[in-house]
């Protein structure tokens, strides 16, 4: 997947009009802009403690609020299991950073970009646009 050539604007059409998830999709990209700036100015190694420490905090207090406002969503436990699957992938490149492995900045940045791509644009709306129907606020 090919990275963006700078950082990511936040749009309109970005929101769900769910204010505890749209702040937290907008953090997000604040975390991504970050590692997209410090992957592309090579400042990997002096900063990306921040960047994992962020998606932990993410990870825990976003990931499990949104699980609880889905869980009536049908596709519920496959959401659940992408957000497991995210963790994981996070822990692995953590691990594979302390372990000294080339280029990990890159790929945090593109399994992120991803992730924003795939989950918070499709995955995320499709699941509000399903309980705004059902009358879930």
């Amino acid at each position: 997947m090919k990275l963006p050539a700078g950082p990511i604007e936040w749009k309109d059409e970005y929101n769900v009009n769910i204010s505890f998830i749209d702040e937290h999709h907008q953090k997000f990209i604040t975390i991504l802009n970050r590692i997209l700036e410090i992957s592309d100015q090579n400042f990997c190694g002096e900063k990306v403690s921040e960047i994992f420490f962020s998606l932990v905090y993410y990870a825990e207090h976003y990931l499990i609020r949104e699980e609880i406002y889905f869980k009536e969503y049908p596709n519920f436990q496959h959401h659940q299991e992408l957000h497991n699957e995210f963790i994981e992938r996070i822990t692995r490149l953590q691990q594979d950073y302390k372990n000294g492995k080339d280029n990990v900045c890159v790929e945090i940045a593109s399994y992120l970009y991803a992730w924003f791509e795939n989950h918070i644009l499709k995955y995320d709306k499709e699941a509000v646009n399903y309980l705004k129907e059902k009358g879930h606020n």
